[in-house]
């Protein structure tokens, strides 16, 4: 019988021990997958500002007061300067009237004025039949023009009905009703501009009419004679050929918009002065939002140096005001907004609201 037990040997084979293989990551699939955690991030960030928060841009203000004059003027000179302080009364520059249409182009009112009475102004009787002459027919051209704007109102305003009816029922797109309503509200305001001009008119005629039966009694003042007096702002006497306006508030001077001799139309801007009061932020709010806020709600402000502060909005405007042209968006239509008034919740806030004086800040507001 054969032995079955075999003597076993030592292998000849050796086996390496084969080296680590790195792990090779996939760089795609990791650059997917922060994109998608960045984009959940920022929809997310989105949805609950949208959802919870409204924002609005506003401007840090003053409340001011713009002076201008009823009348075209010169100024002379000023007496206070941009940043001097103010108070009710006090002496702000000096004017002449200045009426170009009334002295044959070039003229001074004040000097006109004073001298209508004069031997060398009645020694020109025609002047005067000159100019209600072309004050008549300036006035007949804006009758006629009014003529034809009411004209134009009457036929737009008849087929106001029947474009309404046929937006209603989708026949035309409700853009063309809105714009004959424009149509009808622009053409009512040259009206209305044009008659505003023909009672200039008429009432410079009057003027002139009045000067004819004047006795030759007033005497011309002298050149650089302060008029010294008051009432409403301007001070002098009636015939005086230069003089004061007084400051109506107490206040600081901010800006001078007419340079010195410089003629300021009565529908230019002369100076500006603040009043002595607590600064105040100008909020645009989406007309959407509208149901979110109220008076008396508080906000949160941010600055454009990314510091915050506290508001509480005290004053709503009945009517929409354009977005000022530092947040409306280029190539966009003009963008129509509610305007608010909000006040630091601390007086201690004023002084680092006024080192943003006429700069933007962001305005968000918790919606519930």
């Amino acid at each position: 019988m054969k032995s079955i037990d075999f003597k076993r040997k030592g292998s000849a084979i050796r086996v390496m021990n084969e080296d680590t293989k790195k792990v090779k990551y996939n760089w795609d699939r990791v650059v997917y997958i922060i994109f998608i955690i960045g984009a959940l991030v920022f929809l997310s960030y989105y949805a609950v500002n949208k959802l919870f928060y409204i924002k609005a841009d506003g401007q840090v203000l003053y409340e001011n007061v713009i002076i201008r004059l009823t009348d075209d003027c010169r100024v002379l000179s000023y007496q206070k300067r941009e940043g001097d302080t103010v108070r009710k009364g006090d002496s702000l520059f000096v004017y002449t009237l200045d009426k170009d249409d009334l002295n044959g182009g070039g003229g001074n009112y004040g000097a006109l004025k004073g001298n209508i009475n004069d031997t060398t102004y009645q020694q020109a009787p025609d002047w005067k039949e000159k100019e209600k002459f072309a004050l008549q027919k300036k006035a007949a051209t804006n009758v006629i023009e009014i003529n034809s704007n009411k004209e134009i109102i009457k036929s737009y305003q008849a087929e106001l009905q029947r474009l309404e009816n046929e937006v209603v029922l989708d026949v035309l797109p409700k853009s063309r009703l809105e714009f004959v309503q424009n149509e009808i509200l622009r053409f009512q305001t040259n009206v209305d501009k044009l008659n505003s001009e023909n009672q200039q008119y008429y009432a410079l005629i009057y003027q002139l009419n009045q000067a004819e039966k004047l006795k030759p009694a007033i005497k011309s003042t002298r050149n650089g004679a302060i008029g010294v007096g008051g009432g409403n702002g301007g001070g002098g006497d009636e015939n005086d050929s230069t003089k004061v306006f007084y400051s109506p508030i107490n206040g600081t001077i901010t800006r001078i918009y007419t340079q010195q001799f410089e003629v300021a139309l009565k529908s230019d801007q002369i100076m500006a002065i603040h009043k002595n009061t607590p600064m105040y932020i100008k909020g645009f709010f989406d007309q959407e939002d509208m149901s979110y806020f109220k008076e008396g709600d508080l906000v949160n402000i941010e600055f454009p140096d990314g510091t915050k502060s506290n508001g509480v909005i005290r004053r709503f405007y009945y009517a929409t005001y354009s977005l000022p042209d530092e947040f409306q968006k280029r190539y966009e239509p003009t963008t129509r907004t509610i305007a608010a008034d909000i006040y630091p919740v601390e007086e201690s806030e004023y002084k680092h609201w006024k080192s943003f004086y006429k700069l933007g800040a962001t305005i968000t507001k918790y919606k519930y």
